[in-house]
């Protein structure tokens, strides 16, 4: 394990934007404006430990000024409401008409140094909406390659990169953590491989890839 944390360490960590489709189809990063949400701010946040799990926890208010405390687990990479403090809308129902959250876009700092990793993560964006009105209904969840995806991320001080589509993906099991690659598509036609670190909650630059060596091409 050692070896392999030396060896990823040498590569550069990076900004991320990162979406997380949960109800939606995970190959689209549109956003449906009559159920989008913009964070206003985050009123608290911290990092716990439950039954092995990492759990971070944030309480946040919308631009509409509601009022939700949202948790995402580092394990599973999935994001769901704890509560809705001064609300009456239910977090459950088995009529379907309770509200979830679905394409949520998360900042994804680089800095390492912060009180917990809830401090790393911002929640920016994301689809509230009821769920007998999500697309995807199903209690399986999408593979766990396919519940978060780069949106856009930052190299270095000005190299910003808006991701138009992921070209390949694949899940890589290091001995007691998981890697997460990508090799994304930008606006610019240019591709490049970036890793998700799972148990350090890291993004990595790897390299940029000549289109020449994708022999095989997913459909657009």
């Amino acid at each position: 394990m050692t070896k392999q944390i030396l060896v990823m360490n040498n590569f550069p960590l990076v900004e991320m934007l990162a979406f997380f489709p949960r109800y939606s189809d995970v190959h689209t990063f549109d956003w449906r404006p009559r159920y989008v949400r913009q964070v206003r701010h985050i009123r608290s946040c911290h990092t716990k430990t439950l039954g092995g799990v990492q759990y971070s926890f944030f309480s946040i208010v919308t631009q509409q000024g509601e009022a939700m405390d949202v948790r995402f687990n580092h394990d599973e990479l999935l994001w769901d409401i704890v509560a809705l403090p001064g609300s009456e809308l239910a977090i459950h129902s088995k009529d379907g008409s309770h509200f979830v959250i679905d394409r949520i876009l998360v900042h994804q700092q680089r800095h390492k140094h912060q009180p917990s990793l809830a401090h790393r993560m911002r929640p920016i964006r994301f689809e509230w909406l009821p769920y007998a009105q999500c697309a995807r209904q199903s209690p399986i969840e999408h593979a766990k390659i396919d519940r978060m995806h780069p949106y856009r991320f930052l190299k270095g001080k000005n190299s910003s990169y808006q991701v138009y589509r992921i070209e390949t993906r694949h899940l890589e099991d290091v001995m007691v953590t998981r890697h997460f690659h990508y090799v994304v598509e930008d606006t610019e036609r240019r591709f490049y491989h970036v890793v998700y670190i799972l148990d350090q909650g890291d993004w990595r630059f790897i390299q940029e890839v000549d289109e020449q060596f994708l022999f095989h091409r997913s459909s657009p």
